[in-house]
């Protein structure tokens, strides 16, 4: 109720036109953002938080094409390829608890793997050097599909030598989860990730049962172990808090897995899939920002260190250019107004 409270304050402050005229230049600027979003058609939520605390939470549009319903806070979005972090986080907790090694081969826990694919590292699958292929894609594409995909796949490269972005990547590492804990990803995940963050509505999506009513149209429909996770915005910022508060794992460990990318041509992605980094000439990680789509779906996470800020927009307009937008928008009228 408190958070609710210091919400609602800051939404009647910052972005009732009402009362426009008589705000200070900073609340000015933020109501210049929420004309800005209005302008641009955009559809999605905007969450900012600060020092852990959730400031603003705003919704705009509709759940559905035919616009009769509401976007509400209730509602489940795609986070497209930051959905991978759940995957990452949940074989570095597993790590942490000496329960594998980063240099295990996937062999030892997914069965008639291609010959050339043996000397694929749980290191490999993290950081896209595996030399999978990518997924075929096609609609309805089953966990079981993929699978085959990856038992008759054949070798982009030897394993540690190249880089290809690769979904099968993702799913191999459902797959080692499983193996290593004898029990589903989903259930894993629900215990080990979303329970500690608070995450109340997320969930992972295996066959067409299993689709929410909750779920925001324009996505793309798949049912693939470890990729297609389904959140509500508030859900995936109280991850963002968990996974750099020390919740699930040491963030140090995280920030360990920053650096080494030499294969991808990337100088600042994160080498574990957290998306790309920023840190200052004393090494200190100063920001990161990690993006994802599927298809008309679209997810922007943004987190400033230095001003304990997150800023996440998620989106079903198909319009990614407009999160990026938005977020420069806000980072500079925040940083402007001091909060």
């Amino acid at each position: 109720m408190k958070l609710y409270l210091e919400f609602l304050c800051l939404f009647l402050l910052c972005f009732s036109p009402q009362l426009f005229a008589n705000s200070s230049g900073a609340n000015r600027n933020l109501t210049e953002i929420h004309k800005y979003i209005d302008e641009t058609g955009f559809n999605g939520a905007v969450l900012v938080s600060k020092n852990d605390k959730l400031i603003i939470e705003e919704y705009f549009g509709y759940a559905d094409f035919q616009k009769t319903t509401k976007l509400t806070r209730k509602h489940l979005f795609s986070p497209g390829s930051v959905g991978k972090e759940f995957t990452t986080v949940g074989i570095m907790l597993l790590e942490e608890q000496g329960r594998l090694s980063y240099e295990d081969k996937i062999s030892t826990f997914i069965a008639d793997l291609p010959e050339w694919a043996k000397n694929i590292t749980i290191h490999h699958i993290l950081s896209h050097t595996s030399g999978l292929p990518k997924i075929k894609w096609k609609k309805g594409i089953l966990t079981t599909d993929a699978i085959t995909q990856l038992l008759n796949s054949e070798g982009l490269f030897e394993p540690g030598s190249g880089y290809r972005y690769s979904n099968l990547n993702v799913v191999a590492r459902a797959l080692v989860i499983e193996a290593v804990t004898n029990q589903t990803f989903s259930a894993f995940m629900q215990n080990n990730l979303f329970e500690p963050a608070q995450m109340r509505g997320s969930y992972q999506q295996l066959s067409a049962k299993d689709a929410s009513p909750e779920k925001v149209d324009g996505d793309y429909p798949t049912f693939l172990n470890g990729v297609t996770v389904y959140v509500t915005p508030i859900d995936l910022m109280k991850f963002e808090i968990a996974l750099t508060s020390n919740v699930l794992i040491p963030f140090s460990r995280v920030q360990a897995k920053l650096d080494g990318d030499e294969l991808s041509g990337q100088s600042e992605r994160a080498l574990y899939d957290f998306g790309s980094f920023s840190k200052d000439s004393r090494d200190t990680l100063l920001s990161w920002q990690h993006d994802g789509s599927n298809p008309s779906h679209h997810t922007l996470k943004f987190h400033d260190f230095e001003q304990d800020l997150v800023i996440l927009i998620m989106s079903s307009d198909g319009n990614k250019s407009t999160l990026y937008q938005i977020k420069e928008k806000l980072v500079a009228r925040l940083s402007a107004s001091g909060v």
